[in-house]
């Protein structure tokens, strides 16, 4: 089963030394195309984003008042343990 990605055209200005450096990676990396130089610095981005997020979140729950109780009722959800 093959997944098919769209793809949308868009047009953006960049400044010079930074088009030199999409066309360097390009060439270094084997990519066939600034598009998918630019399309994988974006994903990059969404991930650092993401990871971000994560820990944004891990931090919240460590101050979350109610931490506590949300552990012990996760330890006794009725779901087996892979540690045991």
């Amino acid at each position: 089963m093959s997944v098919r990605s769209t793809s949308a055209k868009l047009s953006v200005s960049v400044p010079a030394e930074l088009l030199s450096f999409i066309e360097h990676y390009r060439l270094e990396h084997g990519l066939s195309s600034r598009s998918e130089v630019i399309s994988r610095g974006l994903e990059k981005l969404r991930e650092a984003e993401l990871a971000r997020a994560y820990q944004e979140h891990a931090a919240e729950w460590q101050r979350d008042p109610d931490k506590e109780f949300w552990e012990v009722a996760a330890l006794d959800d009725g779901l087996e343990s892979d540690a045991s």
